[in-house]
């Protein structure tokens, strides 16, 4: 028996409801400063710091604001700024700007929630005339944090428990490699066995699970990172590469253990999200006829909010991606809808039939 028209229609419609839903982008893109501007971090709320044209900036709630000249390197959920300008790291906070120099010059990476600072300190000591230390500033105190084992060491994030991670030097040429560390109960922790003698840690969630880079590789006689990792309770996951390229980086992570960063060198390089088990090229979660090329991602925040840098029509911007609202599935208005249509055409096809 040939369905009436009206059945035909709407079983042509529950077939369609999943092609529809897969062709929504997840993410869309938007610009938040002019070309050329990077973003380096995001809270909570959505708000973004960066640089751009030798200017620290903040952008929030459709507002960008410049803080002064330098760059902003990271936001936390008050609002509070921490970057460097002119060999000197800061603290934006309520329109005050606090320069952060007890130990000579400094460069700044990271903020918490109760207004900690982290980055890296250089200085002369009584052995060495050069050395850099991380470093953690709080209420005008600054606090060396050490090495593991040589005389270099940098703080590139911060929890908020307290727990900072970055890399120190394992000493040595050929260009002075690195292992990742994880600072916290007063120690500094080797976050080892790495593949290789240059690694790094970049960002930490509430969780303890670190992500950074890892792995070596010789070129013209010195040694260079190949691979993301993510970093949890002593286990070391490699996060693996996309395409055809040895290279890929994890520069952010939240509290749902959805990792981001970028893959490939120069501008090759494409921005990743890697979740549940599997890395992801974010270009193929955005609407295509926006133009836009995701190069990096550098954060992400427990909303899934995203930043990094995309480029189109020859520039590149500070970029914010949010999550599409949801479309309904299938099981929902699509079935239920499909499912009225025919249950109708059979109740008038019994009264005809009475």
């Amino acid at each position: 028996m040939r369905l009436p028209h009206i059945a035909r229609l709407a079983a042509c419609l529950l077939l369609a409801v999943p092609v529809l839903a897969s062709a929504v982008p997840r993410y869309t893109v938007t610009e938040l400063a002019g070309a050329g501007s990077f973003a380096w971090d995001i809270n909570e709320s959505g708000q973004v710091v960066g640089e751009l044209g030798g200017n620290a900036w903040m952008a929030s709630g459709g507002l960008y604001t410049v803080l002064g000249s330098g760059r902003a390197r990271g936001i936390n959920d008050r609002g509070q700024v921490a970057g460097e300008s002119g060999g000197n790291g800061f603290l934006y906070s309520a329109g005050r700007m606090t320069w952060i120099t007890s130990f000579g010059a400094t460069s700044v990476r990271g903020i918490n929630n109760d207004g900690t600072v982290v980055g890296m300190a250089e200085f002369e000591d009584v052995e060495n005339p050069f050395v850099r230390h991380a470093f953690s500033y709080r209420d005008g105190v600054m606090t060396d944090l050490g090495t593991l084992y040589g005389i270099h060491s940098e703080a590139n994030a911060i929890n908020n428990l307290g727990h900072v991670v970055g890399a120190s030097d394992v000493g040595g040429p050929p260009n002075w490699p690195l292992t990742p560390f994880l600072y916290r109960d007063g120690s500094m922790i080797d976050l080892g066995p790495f593949n290789g003698p240059w690694s790094e840690a970049l960002a930490i969630n509430e969780r303890d699970q670190v992500v950074g880079y890892f792995g070596t590789e010789s070129v013209g006689g010195e040694l260079y990172p190949t691979s993301a990792f993510l970093w949890d309770d002593g286990t070391l996951l490699d996060l693996g590469q996309l395409a055809a390229t040895p290279y890929s980086y994890a520069t952010g992570i939240n509290n749902l253990s959805q990792v981001v960063g970028l893959y490939g060198e120069g501008v090759g390089s494409r921005a990743f999200l890697y979740e549940n088990g599997t890395l992801l090229d974010l270009n193929t979660v955005i609407d295509p006829a926006s133009g836009w090329v995701l190069e990096e991602a550098t954060g992400i925040n427990d909303l899934q909010q995203i930043v990094g840098t995309a480029c189109r029509a020859g520039a590149c911007h500070a970029v914010r991606l949010d999550l599409v609202s949801a479309i309904p599935e299938p099981a929902t208005w699509g079935m239920l809808l499909g499912g009225g249509t025919l249950l109708g055409w059979r109740r008038r096809a019994r009264r005809r039939r009475d």
